[in-house]
């Protein structure tokens, strides 16, 4: 777990997605091709925001804020689960998905 507890820190930017969600929204989430690496992009007003993951039982794995734009989480070493990970800014909310296989 303590694995897990260090997905958030790393946080560096990434080209070449190959899956984002919600391209017209604030905040855009996408994948590397061929790991398991979820790359969170976000506007400059969600810099501060909260992010928290949570695995498919409803446990709070990891919280942290959001430092800069760009954030890599790594769930490569995790067990297979469906993952919700949360971004939190005041009254603003937004959820997404993330299966390790």
């Amino acid at each position: 777990m303590k694995t897990l507890i260090t997905l958030v820190v790393a946080l560096v930017l990434l080209t070449g997605n190959a899956y984002s969600a919600d391209p017209g929204k604030s905040t855009i989430i996408s994948t590397a091709k061929n790991t398991s690496v979820f790359v969170l992009k976000t506007e400059k007003k969600y810099v501060g925001a909260t992010v928290e993951i949570y695995s498919s039982n409803g446990d709070l794995v990891t919280s942290q804020n959001i430092q800069k734009r760009k954030m890599i989480i790594d769930f490569g070493s995790v067990l297979q689960d469906t993952y919700t990970i949360r971004v939190v800014k005041g009254s603003d909310q937004r959820e997404y998905s993330y299966i390790k296989k």
